[in-house]
């Protein structure tokens, strides 16, 4: 499955989202799983995984100079990963050819999230058109889900279904949007909320995905649930008896 992780909004957390949600599925459920850099002209998911050097990358891929399992990078969790370029360039490849590209290695992988740019421009459009389904990411508040509902119609144009809205950034405050009223207005079905969570940004110091920097925090415990429900899995909530017995087992 080919999963296009999109906004109409920057600054939303999708890219926190891919590196997370990935490394859940890896490491949770036993998936292969790839991670793509679709955002070329602002990319920052290698950066996310700690990846400083990007030798091969997906701008290689699109002009033609690699075969898209040669710009494959494994992190140390097991998730495969497509940066793209960090560094200035002139040459601007051509994104729609990546759906294209994808065909050569789906076959390999369970899963494949595409980390698209912010906005809807061709790079978006290119990661739209090449995925099987969308997941659209928003916060909790007004102008964010004003875009989201103009990711999920540009989808629907193109045909591609909507796997489902994640809120990320929530806190639980009087003025955010409730689920409920996200769903209504978006017509879809918000199938994962992520607590604003300062563990992640020690973890995006880290340049360590939260799942990994802190396992029992509440977006690592989020993230987990977002990879359950798309394995269709479920994740039992350790129960207060099932706390106290586990700490004592361990005294």
């Amino acid at each position: 499955m080919i999963i296009g992780v999109i906004s109409a909004k920057g600054g939303v957390g999708k890219t926190t989202l891919v590196s997370n949600l990935g490394v859940a599925l890896v490491k949770n459920f036993g998936k292969k799983v790839l991670v793509i850099d679709g955002n070329i002209t602002t990319p920052t998911l290698g950066i996310h995984l700690g990846m400083l050097s990007q030798e091969r990358t997906l701008h290689d891929v699109l002009i033609g100079n690699l075969k898209l399992n040669q710009a494959v990078y494994i992190h140390p969790s097991g998730l495969h990963i497509i940066p793209s370029s960090l560094s200035p360039t002139t040459e601007y490849p051509d994104p729609q050819i990546l759906k294209e590209k994808l065909e050569e290695v789906k076959g390999n992988y369970d899963f494949i999230l595409i980390d698209g740019a912010a906005g809807i421009g061709r790079e978006v459009i290119s990661v739209i058109k090449s995925s099987d389904f969308v997941l659209i990411v928003t916060n909790p508040e007004m102008t964010s889900v004003l875009s989201a509902i103009k990711a999920i119609k540009i989808s629907k144009y193109l045909g591609v279904p909507i796997l489902g809205i994640v809120v990320n950034k929530a806190i639980k405050e009087k003025h955010e949007l409730k689920p409920s009223d996200i769903e209504e207005l978006c017509e879809a079905k918000v199938i994962g909320i992520i607590p604003y969570d300062k563990k992640i940004l020690e973890s995006l110091r880290k340049m360590t995905p939260v799942v990994i920097y802190d396992t029992k925090s509440p977006s690592s415990i989020a993230f987990n649930k977002l990879a359950a429900y798309i394995v269709g899995e479920e994740i039992e909530e350790e129960s207060f008896i099932q706390k106290l017995k586990r700490i004592f087992r361990l005294s």
